[in-house]
Order: structure tokens, then sequence, then C-alpha cells
């Protein structure tokens, strides 16, 4: 697969870019990502889906100046792919000609069942393992479903029901909610009882911007949208207000401004399906249609999925950060080890060597950016970029071990913004305790043989090598509980 890739996902209501560039066979990395509001399917849905000649205007223009983009960043491939508008589009083959002969770019019209794969295809790769739940993507003139069953995508559907659909046919001429949800229950009742799901993985614009509210609300203490889980019923009287808004009361609400327009029109749609659902609990994917594009052409030898033990935030970050991957490897072996041997002392369980495995071989990360307190600049780094695999819980604890990974324990205030989301100080300080020991065990790097074991209340360590700089370290390092360690 090429280098840089760019991914154009042409929609009714927006259309948006997306440029990955690649670190290795299978992982990438954003640089660069582009939106524009062209409202394509702007006055359509009065016309029979006929395009005007103003919104086609808007879309060309945005298209001609995603092309500088892609040039001034030299991208090696430009997949372009249009969706609901064009689709029921009369004069949607005139518009693709006009673009391909004057910039060059191939618009291909996907089918709603695929757009609904696609964006399945960016959640089950992008979020923590999932299991079984189904996919929403709520846009301007339809709305995806994809069914997942045992981690696989089974089934997708398309719904003829969209914010700009139901702006322009609906509220703009102030139809009454009854009638609305009359409408949408009409298109709904084609949803099988198979997809019936306690969870839901909302994506698009809708969804991501209700999360946002949602988060705002609570004060979460992430800013990152992808991931972040919630309890429909405790967030329905809130969906229900924004439905019954008008636009000052949307304001009031915290809808953004770009959102005026749709957000109703979404929430509507979006309780109609839940409550039809039977669901419970909203997953928010970052992840959507032009992710799912992008790895469809590069997982195509894998059936468009990712390894189970392949997390792509973690293989990107090391691709571009990790200044000697055996070091890390190595305290990666150790505190796994360690974490084995105290076992009996800290009694955690057994679950939590993956985050610490994960903190180990991201601990120096920072250094890249600046070798002085480069612990914070690691933290940061992964608090606002491992987001792809690993649930907010995994990702925050992770961030917190890199932190403290010196000769300090975190305390309550440190974890205070985070505490919801975090385990109890006991484990925080084991975990955070192994990684410097692990770390101090490799002071000068020559990644030896050692042998670990615990009884009477002392930590054994023998080794092939003096460990005279991990001694020092070592009587530096606070523990969290009293034991004595002892290097053979």
């Amino acid at each position: 697969m090429s280098k840089r890739t760019a991914i154009i996902d042409i929609g009714s209501n927006s259309a948006r870019m997306a440029i990955f560039e690649k670190s290795s066979s299978f992982a990438f990395h954003l640089i660069n990502e582009t939106k524009s509001r062209v409202r394509i399917g702007e006055g359509a849905y009065n016309y029979g889906g006929v395009l005007q000649d103003a919104a086609l205007k808007r879309a060309f223009s945005a298209l001609d100046e995603f092309n500088h983009i892609i040039q001034s960043l030299k991208c090696n491939k430009t997949l372009c792919i249009a969706t609901s508008a064009l689709r029921d589009a009369p004069n949607a083959s005139e518009f693709i000609k006009q673009v391909h002969h004057k910039l060059g770019i191939n618009i291909k019209i996907i089918e709603g069942t695929k757009e609904a794969y696609y964006g399945a295809v960016g959640s089950i790769n992008y979020l923590k393992p999932i299991q079984n739940a189904v996919t929403i993507d709520i846009g301007g003139g339809s709305t995806e479903l994809a069914k997942i069953e045992n981690g696989n995508i089974v089934e997708t559907i398309s719904l003829d029901i969209g914010t700009v659909r139901l702006k322009e046919l609906y509220f703009d001429k102030k139809s009454s909610l009854e009638t609305i949800r009359l409408a949408i229950n009409k298109e709904i009742e084609n949803i099988p009882s198979r997809f019936y799901a306690d969870e839901i993985i909302g994506i698009g614009g809708t969804l991501r911007s209700l999360s946002k509210m949602v988060m705002e609300k609570i004060n979460y203490p992430l800013k990152t949208v992808h991931g972040f889980e919630y309890n429909i019923e405790n967030h329905a009287p809130l969906i229900e207000s924004i439905i019954n808004s008008d636009v000052l009361g949307l304001k009031n609400l915290g809808v953004r401004k770009d959102r005026y327009d749709t957000m109703r029109e979404g929430c509507v749609i979006f309780q109609s399906i839940y409550q039809i659902l039977h669901a419970t609990k909203v997953i928010t994917s970052g992840a959507g249609v032009r992710e799912g594009a992008y790895l469809c052409d590069l997982l195509r030898s894998s059936k468009h999925k990712f390894s189970p033990h392949f997390k792509l935030s973690l293989r990107s970050i090391k691709d571009r950060f990790t200044i000697n991957e055996k070091d890390d490897l190595y305290v990666k072996r150790v505190s796994n080890l360690l974490f084995d041997a105290l076992s009996p002392l800290h009694g955690l369980p057994q679950e939590y060597k993956f985050e610490l495995s994960v903190a180990a071989e991201l601990y120096n990360i920072g250094i890249k950016l600046g070798f002085y307190q480069n612990n914070l600049h690691s933290f940061y780094f992964v608090i606002n970029n491992l987001n792809y695999g690993f649930s907010h819980e995994q990702k925050i604890l992770i961030a917190i071990l890199i932190k403290y990974h010196t000769n300090k324990l975190p305390s309550d205030e440190d974890i205070e913004t985070y505490k919801t989301i975090l385990p109890d100080m006991q484990t925080l300080g084991w975990l955070s305790f192994l990684l410097s020991l692990a770390k101090a065990i490799n002071a000068d790097l020559s990644r030896g043989k050692i042998a670990l074991s615990y009884e009477n209340h002392t930590l054994t360590i023998k080794a092939d090598q003096k460990l005279f700089l991990a001694k020092e370290q070592i009587k530096q390092l606070i523990k969290p509980a009293s034991f004595a360690i002892i290097i053979k």
C-alpha cells in the first residue's frame, strides 16, 4: 500500500478528507484531516434528489482545495467515495465527470450497505475489542447499521433517513414531532429483530457531538471522544431536550453552532432507533467510513481486520518515537516477571499485566520530544494519542504509570482529576513501582539475564552482572509495602 493515502468521503452534509501515513506494514497515523460543510444534498430532497447548482459548486470548490492539500502532502494514492446524496441524485454522473476531468479525482458512489460496512470496519479495528453490538451511523441523507457478532460484521442495512433529509422534508416545514416520528418509524420498521443489541457503537457527527455534550455535562476527565462510553438511560432526558428545543434552547444546552441545523434531526433518529433496538449503552467511535475504506484497502488480505494482538496506536507510536525497542521489550519482560514474583505481596488481578506491559513499551517515548522531564512528555503523549485499541480506563492507567515511573509513587492529589476512571491507590502504587523497578534493573541497558524469587519478605534478584547502577537506583525507589530487595 502507498506510503500516504488520502480518503475523501462526500456525504450529504459534509465533505471530509483524511490523509494517513504508514509507519510500518500495518501501522499508520493521521497527518491531515479536513472538513467542509458543502451540504451537497441541500435542496435536493424537495426535487426528487436532484443536486442543486449552488451545492454542486460548493462541493467542487471543496474538492479542488482538497486536491491542493493532497498534492502538497505528496499523497501516493487517493480514494474518493460518495454516499447518500450522490447515490440518490439523477444528475450525479455529470458532477462525477466534471470532477474527474478537471481535478483528476475519481468519485466512486457506494451503496448504503457498503457504507455501513466501512463504518463498522473502522469501528471494530479502532475501538477496544468488541464482541456483540450494532453500529449506527447517522448521516445527512441516510442512516446505516451493522450487526457485530463475536467480533465479526455479519450483516449491514441502510435506511433512507438522515439529518438533512429530515430537515428539508419535515423540520423546515414545521411538521409536528408526531408526524416526524411516524416517518422515522416507517423506515426503522425495516430493522430486523436480529439487530437488537445492548451496545450501540455511535458513528458520525451527531452521535459524536452528543457524546461530547455528555462528557461536558458529567465533567469527564478526558477530552477524547473516541472510546467514550455512557449509559443511555442516564442521558435520555438530554436527548429529549435537544429534540424539543429551538435554536436558543440548543445553544443553552451546549450544542455547537455548526450543529444547530442538524442536531435535533439526528437525535430524534437516534432516539427512535435505540428504543427499537432495546439498547442501553453507547460506545463512541471516532472512526467511520473514511477509516473503514482505508482499512479495507490496507487489510484486504486479512478479512479487513487486525490480528487480535495488534494494537494500532501502540505500534504506530513505537514506530515513530521508540529509542531502542529491545530495551523497552526487556523492561516489559522484567516488569512481568516482577509482577508474578511479587504477586503474593500485591495480590493484583493478572489482567493488570497488560497495562503494565504497554507502559513498559512506551515509558520513554517522550525523550524524542525532550530529555528533561520526559516522563511528562510521555504522559501527555499517551493521553492524547493512545486511542485505538484501548479503552479510556486502560489509556489513563498506562499514562499514569508512565508519569510516575520515577522514584515517586502517585498520590491522591496527583490522580484527583482522573480518579473516577482509575483503579484504587494501592493498585496504582504497585504497578508504578513494578515499572520503576524493572527500569532500574536495566539501568546499564545491558539487558542481562536475571532470576527472581520472593520469600520471607525479601525479593531476591539473581543476575549474571554486577548491576552497580541498578543497586543505586533501587535504593531511591519508594516501595508500596515493606519488604527487602537483594541483588546477587
